[in-house]
C-alpha cells in the first residue's frame, strides 16, 4: 500500500485551505492564510527537491574544490564549509577561478530559489 508522501500531505493540505477554508475565513484574515499558505507550499518544494537540490550544491562545489569536497561521501553542510574556508583563503581571488566560483554561485541561488520563490527563479532564468 502506497502512502503519500510529506510533499503530497502538504500539497493536499494547501489546495483545502485555499479552496474549502479561505474561502469562509474573515478578510481580514485572507493574507494570514495566504502566507500559511505559501509555506506550505515551500515545504512541500522543498521535501520534494530537496536531495536533488543537495546533491546539485555538493556536485558544484566538487568542481571548484575537487581535492576538498567528494561528490559521493561529503555532505551539503561540509561542501558550503570547504567553499566558505576556500573563499576565506583567497583561492578564488584570480580571475579566472572567481569568474567560475560566481557561475557556481548563481548555480546555487537559482536551484534555492526553484524551491522558495520558482516564480522569481524562472523570471531570473534567463538572467543568469
Amino acid at each position: 500500500m502506497n502512502h503519500p508522501d510529506a510533499s503530497e500531505l502538504l500539497s493536499v493540505a494547501r489546495e483545502t485551505l485555499m479552496k474549502e477554508v479561505f474561502p469562509s475565513v474573515p478578510e481580514n484574515l485572507h493574507y494570514e492564510i495566504r502566507m500559511i499558505a505559501s509555506a506550505m507550499g515551500i515545504a512541500a518544494r522543498e521535501a520534494e527537491q530537496r536531495e536533488a537540490a543537495s546533491q546539485e550544491e555538493i556536485s558544484l562545489c566538487s568542481r571548484l574544490l575537487p581535492e576538498t569536497v567528494v561528490v559521493e561521501t561529503t555532505s551539503q553542510d561540509e561542501a558550503r564549509r570547504a567553499l566558505a574556508r576556500a573563499i576565506r583563503a583567497g583561492q578564488f581571488d584570480q580571475e579566472a577561478q572567481g569568474s567560475a566560483l560566481h557561475e557556481a554561485l548563481q548555480q546555487m541561488v537559482q536551484s534555492a530559489l526553484r524551491v522558495s520563490n520558482p516564480r522569481l527563479a524562472n523570471t531570473n532564468a534567463g538572467e543568469a
